[in-house]
C-alpha cells in the first residue's frame, strides 16, 4: 500500500540547534504539528489504558474475595496475543497506513469497553451475594479483547512518532513521548482509586471507552510526512515480510541485545503492578486508596526521570544509561518485596518508576534510532514481543504466592534478575557503547 513521501529533511526543517536538552524537546512540540496530535493520542490512549488496567485488577479482586492467582492474570493476559499475533501486527504497520490501523483498532476497543461498561452497570457489586449479568471470567474475555487490539496498536503508534519528526528530532519526540507513560501512571490509577471509592466500578470503563473515541478524534487531521516510501520489494508477501523482518533483528546485533535485555522488566517489573492489589491488602493491611497510591507511585518516579531527561538529558551514553536502569529498577523490587510500611514500599515503587522510564525509553530511542523505517513497525512488533511471556510469568507467580507469600516470591525473582542483569552488563560491552 502507498505511504507518504518524505519531506527532505534540510537544515530549515530542523529544530534548532540543542543548547539545552528541555529546550529542544519544546521546539519539538512547537514544531511539529502532526507529532503534537500523536503525542496528545498516546496521553490519552495510555491514560485509558492505565485506568483499565488498575481498575479490572481491583474488579477481579472483588469478584474472586482475593483471589491472587485470578486477580494477576487477568491484567497479564492483556500482553498473551502478543506472541500469537505480535510480528504479524508489525507487518500489518510497514504495509498499510499505520494512522488508519491505529484508527479503525482504537474505535474496535470504544465498541468493547462500552459491552463490559453495561455488564458491570447491570451488576449489583455492593450486594453481600453479587447479582447480574457479570461474571468472574467476563473481565477476562474482555482482556483478551483488549490485549488483540494493544498487540496491533503497540509497534504502530510508536513507528507513528517517528514518521511525523525528522530524524534528527528523533530523540526528542521520544524522550517526550516516554512521559506520557510515568505521567499517566500517577494520574489514572488515582481518578480510579476516587471513583471506585465514591461511586464503585460502574463508571470507570465507560470513561474508557470515551477516551478510545477522543483518540481517533485526534488522529484525524494527522499527516506522516516522515513515513518512507515504500522500496520495489515493498509488495512481496506477508510471510516474507515477516521473515526479512526477523533477519533484520538477527542481522543487528545492537537491536538484538536491546531486545533480549527487555525480558527481565516484562518478567518482574510488570508483574509486581499486577500484584499490587495483594501487596496493598495481604503485605500492608491496607485498601484500594493506598493501592491506588502505590500505582501512582510508579508513574511519579517515572515524570521525575522524563523532567530530568528532557531538561538535563542522560548525562551518560544511552547504552550504560539502559543497563543502570535494569540494574536499579531490579534493586528497588528487591527492597519492595521485604517492606511492610506504606512509605517505604511508596518509595522503592518511586525509584522503580524512575529506572524504568531510563531503561525503557533509552532502550527504545536506541532501536528506533538504529532501525531503517521500511522495517520500523516490524523490529518494533519483534522488540515487543517479550510481552508476551508478562501472562506465564504472571500466572507461575501467582501460583507461588498462593502457595507462598508474595514478599519472598518477588525477593527471589527480584534477586535472580539482578544477577543476570549485571551479568547482561558485563557480557554486552558494545550495547554499553551505544550513544
Amino acid at each position: 500500500m502507498a505511504t507518504n513521501t518524505p519531506r527532505s529533511e534540510t537544515a530549515a526543517e530542523a529544530p534548532p540547534r540543542r543548547r539545552v536538552a528541555g529546550l529542544d524537546a519544546l521546539a519539538t512540540v512547537k514544531q511539529y504539528k502532526d507529532f503534537r496530535y500523536v503525542w496528545a493520542g498516546n496521553f490519552v490512549a495510555i491514560g485509558a489504558q492505565w485506568l483499565q488496567l488498575f481498575t479490572i485488577g481491583w474488579l477481579v479482586h472483588h469478584l474472586t474475595d482475593g483471589n491472587a492467582l485470578l486477580t494477576g492474570t487477568v491484567v497479564g493476559i492483556r500482553t498473551l496475543p502478543v506472541l500469537l499475533i505480535g510480528p504479524w501486527a508489525g507487518v500489518l504497520g510497514d504495509r498499510m497506513d499505520r494512522r488508519k490501523l491505529v484508527m479503525v483498532t482504537q474505535s474496535v476497543m470504544a465498541v468493547a469497553a462500552t459491552g463490559f461498561a453495561v455488564l458491570v452497570i447491570a451488576t449489583d457489586l455492593d450486594a453481600e451475594e453479587i447479582s447480574g449479568p457479570l461474571q468472574w471470567w467476563h473481565p477476562f474475555v474482555y482482556m483478551t479483547i483488549a490485549g488483540v487490539a494493544h498487540t496491533i496498536i503497540q509497534p504502530v503508534r510508536q513507528a507513528l512518532v517517528a514518521n511525523t519528526v525528522p530524524r534528527n528530532a528523533l530523540a526528542s519526540a521520544l524522550s517526550l513521548n516516554g512521559m506520557v507513560y510515568p505521567s499517566t501512571r500517577i494520574i489514572a490509577p488515582a481518578i480510579g482509586a476516587l471513583m471506585v471509592a465514591s461511586l464503585g466500578f460502574k463508571w470507570n470503563f465507560v470513561i474508557e471507552a470515551v477516551l478510545y473515541v477522543v483518540i481517533v478524534l485526534l488522529l484525524i487531521p494527522v499527516k506522516l510526512p516522515y513515513r518512507t516510501e515504500q522500496r520495489a520489494g515493498g509488495h512481496s508477501s506477508a510471510f516474507s515480510s515477516l521473515l526479512s523482518g526477523l533477519r533484520h533483528v538477527k542481522n543487528d546485533k545492537r537491536i538484538l541485545q536491546l531486545i533480549v535485555m527487555s525480558l527481565i522488566p516484562n518478567l518482574l517489573f510488570q508483574p509486581i503492578i499486577f500484584f499490587l492489589p495483594i501487596f496493598t491488602v495481604d503485605v500492608l493491611g491496607r485498601e484500594i486508596g493506598a493501592g491506588g497510591a502505590l500505582a501512582a507511585a510508579v508513574g511519579l518516579g517515572g515524570v521525575v526521570a522524563a523532567i530530568f531527561i528532557a531538561g538535563i538529558g542522560y548525562l551518560m551514553r544511552k547504552g550504560l544509561a539502559v543497563f543502570l536502569g535494569l540494574i536499579f529498577g531490579c534493586a528497588f523490587i528487591l527492597l519492595f518485596a521485604q517492606s511492610h510500611w506504606l512509605w517505604v514500599s511508596f518509595a522503592m515503587l518511586t525509584g522503580l518508576g524512575f529506572s524504568q522510564y531510563v531503561f525503557r525509553v533509552a532502550n527504545g530511542t536506541l532501536i528506533q534510532t538504529v532501525v531503517p523505517d521500511e522495517f520500523r513497525s516490524r523490529v518494533m512488533s519483534i522488540y515487543m514481543l517479550d510481552h508476551g511471556i508478562t501472562p506465564m510469568a504472571t500466572l507461575l507467580i501467582g501460583l507461588f504466592i498462593d502457595l507462598w507469600n508474595p514478599s519472598w516470591v518477588f525477593t527471589i525473582i527480584a534477586g535472580v534478575s539482578l544477577l543476570l542483569a549485571i551479568a547482561q552488563a558485563i557480557l554486552f560491552a558494545s550495547t554499553r557503547q551505544l550513544e
